[in-house]
């Protein structure tokens, strides 16, 4: 197991601590300020990273399904400050229920470690209707078959209790009677549970489910009798009397879905669930506008006292993007990002040239949101504009030549000396206002923690384009598809570690034609 600490010790300190034992010092001078939090943690079968949170001081570990919480494995743990850990972390843990920590520096700060496992559960039976429904507490499973279906002789399709690799004991293909509830128990390594499973006739044949529209498509759902044959969905255009049949739909038991495409924007719709000749009820909906950033080719640029702006003016309806142009400009005119008319794709772009201004090291940037103000030799930003749109990628053109980095911040000594690296990223989310960046206090965007956070897609490069534009697409990962977005970030940098004072000085960035795709 790999334990790794970050600590430094200001001078003022250590002297203190001097003086302790060549003085006489009072027992109320305050100790320093150390914060103990919890910075990483690897363990066996995580299937994506963990959510630390630094306000709650807790840890969510996502497992697969086939770990043990009794025996949870640690392959990395890493604490701030060189935290003490009480109890000590040991190589395995148990996470059956949530583990707490107690981290001393010369303060106490108490963290929770927790599991988050969720166990693929399915049943498929004979004439099906819908999805099989799990109680978890009561360890219940219920199956709704069709009005018609003999209880008596039904067949058990398939079914899943317990963690992949789990065995069903008694074997299910050789239990037909349904008239009662049967019991059924799964076994993994030393894991055992027992749950009843019981079979209901419906008086449903088909229904028709939710509908999430977007842009240029809509995701669908609804439940069957699989004895009605193949599920499809219908649909058509609220001002039409045609219908449309959509048969690209993934079918689990009784239940069925469909990811209906070749939809117009800012248009209603209607959709019913179909099989044979029986139809559910009929749902309208409408779709998402499919909108644009204004001015995402970068044609208009104006200029306010010394800094220039990717803005045809400064009024608020206009006031889109903006850069670290302010900053840069506070002693004397310097400009990292700038218009650019000769390296472009079509009309103008944006030159985005890392530099070093009075020795402070400033990144060529561009982001939609607004520079605030100017903080010692950092900044207060706000990050992002109003947006309510669900796009599926960022598309366009990037032209990138990175140097040696050459300025650094202590926490990034070792990259000295070695490539760049540009970013281009995208976010969606539901903040209340937009989200307040302040560099001199080290103030970032959390992507991995902050829940507001819906989508969110990005592209690094540290080799560079060879002279010229490299198109690309950044698709979009959304956490939650049923969420809509308030507002939209969209960052571009030649230096990574920019907001950190760390790059190198003679990194240049073009990008130009940005747009939003809606597929």
């Amino acid at each position: 197991m790999k334990m790794k600490n970050r600590m430094t010790i200001p001078l003022w300190s250590t002297l203190l601590l001097v003086m302790l034992f060549v003085g006489c010092i009072e027992n109320d001078i305050p100790y320093p300020i150390l914060k103990g939090s919890i910075t990483n943690i690897q363990v066996s079968g995580q299937i994506s990273s963990p959510a630390i949170s630094e306000t709650d001081r807790t840890v969510e570990l996502f497992l697969a399904d086939s770990v043990d919480l009794k025996k949870v494995t640690i392959l990395n743990f890493e604490v701030s400050n060189e935290a003490t850990v009480t109890p000590a972390i040991t190589s395995q843990i148990d996470l059956t229920q949530p583990m707490v920590y107690t981290l001393t520096t010369f303060q106490e700060y108490v963290w929770t470690i927790s599991a988050n496992q969720t166990i693929d559960r399915y049943i498929r039976v004979e004439n099906q209707v819908g999805q099989a429904v799990f109680d978890t507490n009561s360890k219940i499973v219920i199956v709704y078959v069709s009005a018609d279906a003999d209880l008596s002789k039904l067949r058990i399709l398939d079914m899943k209790l317990g963690p992949q690799g789990s065995k069903i004991i008694p074997d299910y293909t050789n239990i037909t009677d349904f008239t009662v509830s049967q019991q059924f128990g799964w076994f993994y390594k030393e894991r055992y549970e027992t749950w009843t499973v019981r079979i209901v006739k419906s008086n449903m044949s088909i229904s028709t489910g939710s509908v999430n529209a977007f842009a240029k498509y809509a995701l669908v759902d609804g439940e069957f009798s699989t004895s009605l044959g193949s599920p499809s969905f219908m649909f058509k255009k609220k001002s039409e009397t045609e219908w449309h049949n959509f048969t690209d739909v993934d079918v689990e038991g009784g239940a069925f879905s469909a990811k209906i495409t070749g939809l117009e924007p800012d248009t209603d719709y209607v959709v019913k669930a179909a099989a044979g000749d029986n139809y559910g009820a009929e749902r309208e909906f409408t779709t998402e506008s499919a909108l644009q950033i204004p001015n995402s080719g970068f044609e208009n640029w104006c200029k306010e006292g010394k800094s220039w702006f990717p803005n045809s003016d400064l009024t608020p309806a206009n006031y889109v993007w903006d850069s670290g142009n302010i900053g840069s400009n506070t002693l004397g005119e310097k400009n990292p990002t700038t218009a650019e008319e000769s390296v472009v794709v079509k009309g103008k772009a944006a030159k985005l040239a890392s530099t070093s201004v009075l020795g402070v090291f400033a990144a060529g940037n561009i982001y939609t949101g607004k520079y605030v103000k100017t903080i010692g030799v950092g900044a207060q930003l706000d990050f992002g504009i109003p947006f309510t749109c669900r796009p599926s990628s960022l598309k366009g053109y990037y032209n990138y030549t990175p140097s040696p980095i050459d300025k650094t911040r202590s926490q990034y000594e070792h990259l000295k000396g070695k490539n760049d690296c540009c970013n281009i990223y995208v976010v969606l989310a539901d903040w209340d206002k937009p989200f307040e960046i302040n560099t001199t206090d080290g103030k970032f965007l959390d992507f991995q923690n902050d829940k507001h956070i819906i989508a969110h897609g990005e592209i690094l490069d540290d080799v560079g384009t060879g002279g010229k534009y490299k198109e690309f697409e950044i698709k979009l990962h959304y956490r939650d598809m049923n969420r809509k977005p308030k507002y939209i970030l969209v960052v571009a940098a030649a230096s990574r570690y920019g907001d950190y004072f760390t790059g190198g000085t003679s990194s240049v960035l073009y990008v130009d034609e940005f747009s939003l795709s809606y597929e």
